[in-house]
């Protein structure tokens, strides 16, 4: 059985870029449209999400490197700088439910999600 492609040993630390939007699910057929924002292709010769809101916020960047405490060398050996959007963008739900019917990915239900952070310390205000 092929397991497919691996990261050889010599390129465990390629540069890697992660673009990161939250999205709450709502009950509006006004909000976003799911199968529109899973849309990907290449941008100016790179492989990207080509439809990420412009409404969210600009982009705060966490780099990852073996001397960042942010960079969690347990959850994965290479170091991936992350962008991730500060304001929370709304889906239409029913466009989940339709993009689980048919996609690439073969995505047909829900998996399970991050921790909630519930230490006060860790939380900002909301405004």
């Amino acid at each position: 059985m092929n397991p497919g492609p691996t990261l050889g040993d010599s390129i465990k630390n390629p540069q890697l870029r992660v673009e990161t939007q939250v999205y709450v699910l709502v009950n509006d057929s006004n909000a976003l449209d799911f199968g529109m924002l899973t849309k990907h292709g290449k941008k100016n010769g790179v492989h990207q999400a080509l439809n990420i809101p412009n409404n969210t916020g600009k982009a705060i960047e966490y780099a990852g490197s073996t001397t960042d405490p942010r960079y969690n060398e347990a959850g994965s050996p290479l170091q991936v700088t992350w962008s991730v959007h500060p304001h929370v963008g709304r889906v239409n739900i029913a466009t989940v439910g339709k993009w689980c019917k048919e996609n690439i990915f073969n995505e047909d239900h829900a998996h399970g999600v991050r921790k909630l952070v519930t230490n006060p310390d860790l939380l900002s205000p909301i405004k």
